[in-house]
């Protein structure tokens, strides 16, 4: 009894949310675009540690985003002591093309690290990160620029999609990123961006200087969503461009995809409570106002719903199947229709507010990833649809094991690290 009511609360608090963000997205605004010769130089920032096997990529397209790009742009690619050849690739690239720059790790090692140095090396007035598994549209930089006609910018990040999805696993993890592309356009909507995506996003150097850059490793996992935090407490906005496009590398296998993971929601918990006090503080708009704390709830309330489902469903499924056994037991024939008709109207999902409030669920759930689908425009692929229809029963389960098992980690201070 005490479950549904939380399941009941659970699903109210999900479509509110859900139903804001939506009429967030309804009213974003266009950016004016950029008259002829106001593009600013940008020097791009790749942190790399053993990538031998998408260094080479990532770097081809980002020479096709310089050579699309309207203004001035160098790429700095900081090595933290690589064990493969991964030093050795990027150097034949600064053969050729004197805007690249090469240089080897100063000091602690960590990607943190590698940023701040390449932010100090940067000789533009905005700063973008890259990662080094990930490759921008040509077109992204010219997209990206453009938010920083405010002044009061000082952070802009990008859309992501999965590159070249194969297994499962990868399927799973594109619909995610089609989805957070939905959420990047409400909550920009709302003035409440509060993560900087690693594959690409662009900073004002003088910003970065005046913060600090980004903390260490062993202070937060995610440098990528803390900085905003302190960015907005800085006086600047971030936000997130409408048009440009990165795809990124994912987790190829289950066991990489929970360490990857372990990372990202321990980094959240950690960045949270390190800026607790901005909470329901009005000076940061509906950033602390509503996405701040429903975040946090949002991330429960999904939880409950998932295990609710889940729960349910393996009962009255074992109910069934154990009056099934019983029956075949004491030699009886079942009957197919009437065993049919017994678990319809057996089953725990048709009282009117389940069935009501599953169906909101689900509508607001298709809708959401609809939007998310125009947004990261994508082609259609059967896949995909096969992979959204199993995400609600798969892949959501997965993520609330993980979101628990972080948890755990993180109250039994099990130790982690970036790699």
């Amino acid at each position: 009894m005490y479950f549904d009511f939380i399941f009941l609360f659970s699903s109210f608090v999900v479509i509110f949310c859900s139903t804001v963000y939506l009429l967030a997205y309804q009213e974003r605004k266009e950016t004016e675009k950029l008259s002829t010769g106001t593009y600013p130089g940008v020097s791009i920032v790749v942190p790399m540690w053993n990538e031998a096997k998408t260094i080479a990529a990532t770097l081809d397209s980002l020479i096709r985003m310089k050579n699309e790009y309207k203004g001035q742009m160098e790429i700095i690619v900081i090595d933290d002591f690589s064990t493969d050849n991964s030093y050795a690739i990027v150097e034949e690239y600064t053969k050729k093309y004197e805007f690249i720059r090469l240089y080897m790790k100063d000091g602690e090692r960590g990607k943190s690290e590698s940023l701040n140095q390449g932010f100090k090396l940067a000789k533009y007035e905005l700063v973008g990160c890259v990662d080094a598994d990930s490759y921008p549209e040509p077109s992204a930089l010219n997209h990206v620029v453009k938010e920083f006609q405010d002044p009061k910018v000082g952070a802009v990040t990008t859309k992501l999609v999965v590159n070249n999805p194969k297994s499962w696993v990868e399927w799973f993890q594109h619909i995610e990123y089609i989805y957070s592309n939905f959420i990047l356009m409400a909550i920009d909507a709302l003035d409440a961006v509060f993560i900087t995506r690693g594959p690409l996003s662009l900073y004002r150097k003088d910003v970065m200087m005046q913060i600090g850059g980004f903390l260490p490793a062993h202070k937060t996992p995610t440098e990528d969503m803390e900085i905003t935090f302190r960015i907005r407490k800085a006086g600047y906005k971030i936000r997130g461009s409408r048009d440009a496009k990165v795809y990124t590398s994912v987790m190829t296998t289950w066991k990489k995809l929970f360490w990857q993971r372990m990372r990202w929601n321990r980094g959240t918990l950690i960045n949270f409570w390190m800026h607790r006090d901005m909470m329901l503080d009005s000076r940061y708009g509906m950033f602390s106002i509503f996405v701040f704390p429903t975040s946090t709830l949002m991330i429960a309330m999904i939880g409950v719903i998932v295990l609710y489902l889940v729960t349910k469903t393996a009962s009255m499924i074992w109910d069934h199947l154990m009056a099934l056994f019983w029956m075949l037991y004491y030699g009886q024939i079942p009957d197919l229709a009437s065993s049919f008709e017994s678990f319809i109207n057996g089953s725990s999902f048709t009282t009117p507010y389940h069935l009501l409030l599953m169906l909101a669920v689900f509508i607001i759930f298709f809708l959401v990833n609809g939007f998310g689908f125009f947004e990261s425009r994508e082609r259609f692929n059967w896949k995909y649809f096969i992979a959204l229809i199993a995400t609600p029963f798969i892949y959501n389960p997965v993520l609330l094991f993980f979101w628990i098992s972080a948890f755990i980690l993180q109250t039994t201070k099990y130790s982690l690290r970036w790699r």
